[in-house]
């Protein structure tokens, strides 16, 4: 059975939050322009440009019939939030209500942290470290890059509680200021914005890799969830010869880029539909490249089903995939076991 790292949960009404706020924090945020914003929190997701989304049902964990992590959704656009303080309240309350509704025996969470307060969250991953029910930290992407020293506190404690990260577009890149910008300038509408999103992906894999990240945090493991995968052999190619070409520029880099991602990073397979028609895109991996694709499906929120990807990919990806998911979720199995 495949190991679905991104299925989507939100809350129908944000009030569901306040029992979990401090009580001042609860009547900051008691106030429609808020608690009304639920509908455009669940349309961030979708990269849209229909302003008007209902928010998704209320998530009910016994409805999964495979292992999932389950990603707060709504949490992810706190990176275009120019309160970076009551962004911290909300993201915290998430995580709360999460923990609290959507765990099960086949459910765990991916608990957010709030990009703008790099020692809040790795406070955030301390206190729930030790907790069998979180699988993963979401991360939020902003415009300092990920291989940034800023970004070294949650890494430190997301590595020593041997929680991968899961990286995923909120939908507000490129939209608002604060958020990260995508290449060039601004884009005008919603299609352009989704198109580009792999953009985020393969900066920030360049970032990790060009700033060192990996060397000062062997063990992190980091998976771009939500940007496809058939972009990954041409930036590793790309990476590879620049760093054959200017290595004396960053001594500190001591082994080819590929070596990095295959020992570091993890890409999912949604949307699957971008992969359609293996036989014209397999032969650019590598067989070591593809033990680093797992599955996600980003249900409910224009999901793939597994029936979907294996249709999609070919009958033998299953045990592929199912393989590759439990390799992902090795060093947070370690962590529990010495525990």
């Amino acid at each position: 059975m495949l190991i679905d790292f991104c299925r989507f949960a939100g809350v129908p009404r944000f009030e569901a939050l306040f029992p979990l706020m401090p009580e001042g924090w609860a009547r900051h945020f008691d106030r429609y322009e808020w608690t009304g914003a639920v509908e455009l929190a669940s349309n961030h997701i979708r990269v849209s440009d229909r302003f008007h989304h209902a928010p998704l049902d209320a998530f009910d964990p016994a409805v999964l019939t495979a292992p999932s992590v389950i990603v707060p959704y709504q949490g992810l656009a706190v990176n275009g939030w120019a309160d970076t303080v009551a962004a911290g309240i909300f993201v915290t309350a998430l995580n709360d209500y999460a923990l609290q509704n959507w765990t099960s025996a086949k459910s765990r969470i991916a608990i957010l942290v709030n990009p703008q307060d790099p020692a809040g969250s790795a406070r955030q991953i301390h206190r729930h470290a030790a907790d069998p029910r979180v699988a993963a930290v979401a991360v939020p992407l902003i415009p300092t890059m990920m291989g940034n020293i800023g970004w070294d506190p949650v890494y430190r404690e997301a590595e020593a509680a041997g929680l991968p990260l899961i990286v995923h577009f909120s939908g507000v890149e490129g939209s608002y200021a604060g958020a990260p910008p995508l290449a060039g300038a601004p884009h005008t509408n919603a299609l352009s914005r989704h198109i580009l999103m792999p953009q985020l992906a393969e900066s920030n894999l360049a970032s990790l890799i060009f700033e060192g990240t990996f060397y000062r945090f062997p063990k992190l493991q980091v998976l771009f969830a939500g940007f496809g995968f058939k972009w990954l052999p041409s930036i590793i190619r790309r990476l590879d010869q620049e760093w054959r070409n200017f290595r004396s520029d960053m001594p500190w880099v001591k082994d080819r880029p590929s070596q990095r991602v295959l020992s570091n990073v993890w890409v999912s397979t949604y949307p699957v539909g971008e992969a359609a028609g293996p036989q014209g895109w397999l032969g650019e991996f590598s067989e070591q490249l593809l033990t680093r694709i797992v599955f996600a499906s980003n249900a409910p929120i224009d999901g793939d089903d597994e029936a979907a990807a294996i249709a999609t990919l070919g009958a033998d990806w299953r045990d592929r995939l199912a393989d590759n998911g439990a390799a992902l979720t090795a060093s947070r199995a370690e962590k529990e076991v010495a525990a």
